[in-house]
Formats: C-alpha cells, structure tokens, sequence
C-alpha cells in the first residue's frame, strides 16, 4: 500500500528510500540529479572488513589501513619542511588565510587520494564555489574521516573546517590542520561552544571558505541524517553564503567503524550546488534548502525519506 511504499526499508544494515526524490529546483538540479544516478548502492560483498584484519578498541584496521599509516608519515617527512616553511610566511604575511599552509595541506591531500589511494576525486558544478577572495560557508554530507581528504584535494579553492578538538590534537595531521587556522569543536560546555560560533564567524569574516559538516556527526548506515541550526546561525551572523555540498562514496574506502582506510578509495563523486544566500530569511528555511539541496545529488539508498 501507499504507507509500505512511503516507509523506510532496512536492509543489510543501509536504510533504502523507495521514494523518488522531487528534483531540486536550482539550476544545477539536471547535473545533480544525473549524477546520483549513475553512482550504485555498494556492493554486498564490500560490506565487511577485507581479510585479514584485526579490532583495535571499537575500530578496525587490516593490512592495507598499516600500509596506508605507514606511506602517510614518510608523506609527512617531506611535507612538514614544506609546512614549517608556509607557516613562517602566512604568520609573517597573512596571518587571517594562510594560504601558503592551505596550499601544502592541499598538495598533502592530493597525493595521499590520488598515490595511495587511487582516487581522482570526480567534482561537479565546481563553478558555483565563489572566488577566492569571498567568504563562503560549505555544508556538505559526513561518512567518513575520508570527506575532508576528499574535499581538501578536489575543490579547486582553500578551505577550512570546523573540526572535533580531538582531530586537532592528532599528532602531524592535527598540528597542521591547527597552524592552517582551523576552527576547533569544543563541546565541554556552552562557553566553549560559543567560543567556536565566534571563531567561525570570525574566519568568515576574514574571507575564508568554512566547511562545516552540518550532521554533526558521521552517518554510520551513509543515509543523510538531520542538519543542525549552528552552521546556519554563523552564515546568518557573518553575511557568508551557505554552498552545499554531496559527498558518495568516502565510506566505501574508510566507514565509521574503521580507524583508517581498509581498501582502495574509487568512485568519489563530489557536487557543489548553487549559493543559497541567508539574508532575510529564517535559520530554518535556510536549513531546509541546504539539506535538500545535498540530497538531490545523492543515490536513492543514501536519500532520508523526508527529502
């Protein structure tokens, strides 16, 4: 009956939307919608960990996660002269973009995804991220660690994220997320969280693009989940322009339940849709044309059934 079709199904553990998402009314709608339809759901014979792997704490890790760690840190032997070098210049030159430490951290990105990887990250409606110089607020979809990779290698301008504290304190990548100027998540109490809406609008301010995952967590079953009012609040607060963005197919290589990336990286597809510009309306209304934008672009089986 209609109340079956309308419902969600549960199965192998991915929630499946038998509902056909109404096309989203901007102009990129065609290209997004075409390109979610020619990204599959996941193979079944992928849904577990390749063999032989081993559990650390709740997490897992095989053969290809410690080839992965250990080609990252002799990366990381070359790249940190290069860091230490930009950080002296945008400490001394521009110290509210620091684009010298943005562009290392981009080069890092690209060569982890496209050496080890193998990943060329595909983008569509790259055009629709405004110039370097104009602030921007990104709120794509999160499920995987592997997003930010994704994004800092493909989108063919500098970003910054809003990132949990314990990220920024991981050791190499964390320190340079932090001299890139990166806006730590505090979530000990509401004085911390309210130092984090400053900081971001701040970075806003000073002409930045903010990436801010507006789930606030990753999604463990890939299906979009709810958007909170944060992200929405520091566009409003800051006159940015919110872009969203799609993200499929990061958890394939590296899903929530992986401390790192189990198997290749393939098949990332990453749409920028048009600029939804906050003035004069509500924080809700915003929140709801940014989430529905996302999802446009996203196969059937990662689609919310309220979208």
């Amino acid at each position: 009956g209609r109340a079956a079709l309308d419902g969600l199904a549960v199965r192998k553990g991915r929630y499946l939307s038998p509902r056909v998402l109404a096309p989203h009314t901007t102009r990129t709608a065609p290209v997004a919608m075409a390109a979610a339809a020619t990204v599959p759901a996941p193979p079944p014979e992928e849904a577990g960990v390749p063999w032989p792997s081993l559990r650390v704490g709740s997490k897992v890790l095989n053969i290809y996660s410690i080839a992965f760690l250990a080609i990252n840190l002799a990366s990381l032997a070359v790249a940190y002269p290069l860091l230490i070098i930009a950080s002296a210049h945008s400490l001394l030159f521009d110290r509210k973009q620091r684009r010298a430490i943005d562009f290392v951290v981009s080069l890092w990105a690209k060569i982890c995804l496209l050496l080890f990887l193998g990943c060329r990250p595909k983008v569509v409606g790259a055009d629709n991220l405004p110039p370097i110089t104009t602030p921007a607020l990104l709120t794509p979809n999160h499920c995987s660690f592997l997003d930010i990779f994704a994004l800092s290698a493909a989108l063919p301008r500098p970003v910054k994220y809003v990132s949990k504290a314990e990220i920024l304190r991981i050791p190499f990548i964390g320190w340079a997320m932090q001299l890139a100027g990166h806006i730590a998540l505090r979530r000990a109490d509401r004085k911390s969280q309210l130092q984090t809406f400053r900081d971001s609008v701040q970075c806003l301010k000073d002409g930045n693009a903010l990436v801010t995952f507006p789930e606030g967590t990753r999604s463990p079953t890939q299906v979009l989940g709810p958007f909170k009012a944060g992200p929405f609040k520091m566009a409003a607060s800051s006159g940015a322009p919110v872009i969203p963005i799609s993200i499929v197919n990061t958890a394939r290589a590296m899903p929530t339940s992986a401390l790192l990336p189990i198997r290749r990286a393939g098949g990332i597809e990453i749409t920028v849709h048009p600029p939804i510009d906050p003035t004069g309306k509500e924080t809700d209304e915003v929140c709801r044309e940014a989430r529905a934008a996302v999802a446009s672009a996203l196969p059937e089986w990662m689609r919310p059934s309220d979208c």
